[in-house]
């Protein structure tokens, strides 16, 4: 999974939706999950939903899911002679 010098991990993000007529259903929710996690991530396969959950205190869906963090690995310390 590394590419040159980045190193791939998976993180788990979140987004928030307000559900209107159109999102009444769980398919719809996960269709907006998928194609948002896909647009933000600016990726062509959609990235797994890992978890959909209704807050009823918030009135808002969470849709948790999973994405490839990007990150830079440490420079190596080597012993310079001087």
């Amino acid at each position: 999974m590394a590419e040159g010098n980045i190193i791939a991990r998976a993180v788990l993000k979140a987004l928030v939706i307000v559900p209107n007529t159109q999102t009444k259903d769980l398919g719809s929710l996960l269709a907006v999950a998928r194609a948002e996690a896909r647009k933000r991530e600016q990726v062509d396969r959609n990235p797994p939903i890992r978890a959909l959950r209704f807050f009823p205190e918030l009135g808002v869906y969470v849709a948790v899911y999973e994405a490839e963090a990007k990150v830079k690995p440490k420079p190596e310390v080597t012993a310079q002679r001087g």
